[in-house]
């Protein structure tokens, strides 16, 4: 039997060499880094871009350009509406809103109303604190602001802002920070060129209006 003239033959089949091998194996190592770098490259951008969108978001969050109503707190108290409330009868001077605290409560089911209503308030230099939920026994009004014995002057302040608001007076309530709680009969802020900046009365939904003493009895809130 004649033998095949190439040495790398036998019998028409190709014989693979030890180089070739070597090259073979070369070759598909070069094929699964380089399948590995492609991957790992993809992995990276996407977490470069989800880190990216995430602090975006956040900083969106924060600023309150977007209200996330499930971010906001949970009801934690009942916010009282009745008009068992002490009215002082004397006047007020308005107060500069960058010189008081108001947290904003939304008292409805309507997503995202207290973070909105917060955001036009800052707008107009009130510092916001607190922006959540709390449950009104009675809805169907357009809101109520609540202080203590030294908010009174703030909370007329509110009341300029927010017209139709019911005064609620909280005995136990320490500071100048006052609550807006909100409403379904709320619409809107009244304009800023018609606020009326004026020395008044607080606006109480009690008829019989009674001058607060100085250190006043503990008294029924609902």
């Amino acid at each position: 039997m004649a033998r095949d003239s190439n040495p790398n033959e036998w019998h028409g089949h190709h014989i693979v060499t030890e180089d070739e091998l070597a090259s073979l194996e070369f070759s598909a190592d070069a094929k699964i880094k380089r399948h590995r770098t492609i991957r790992h490259g993809i992995i990276l951008t996407l977490a470069v871009l989800l880190l990216a969108a995430a602090l975006v978001l956040a900083y969106l969050v924060n600023t309150r350009a977007i209200v996330i109503d499930a971010l906001e707190p949970k009801p934690v108290a009942e916010a009282p509406v009745a008009p068992k409330s002490v009215c002082p009868s004397e006047q007020f001077d308005y107060v500069d809103p960058s010189k008081m605290t108001v947290n904003v409560m939304n008292g409805t089911q309507i997503p995202g109303l207290a973070g909105a209503s917060a955001k036009k308030l800052e707008k107009r230099g009130f510092k916001i604190g607190d922006v959540g939920n709390v449950r009104l026994s009675k809805v169907n009004v357009v809101g109520a602001v609540t202080s203590g014995p030294d908010g009174y002057a703030q909370a007329m302040t509110i009341q300029r802002h927010v017209s139709g608001l019911t005064y609620v007076f909280d005995p136990k309530r320490p500071g100048k920070t006052v609550d807006l709680v909100i409403g379904t009969k709320y619409k809107n802020l009244v304009k800023e060129a018609k606020v009326n900046t004026k020395p008044g009365k607080l606006g109480c939904s009690s008829k019989k209006k009674t001058t607060a003493p100085a250190k006043p009895e503990p008294s029924k809130s609902s």
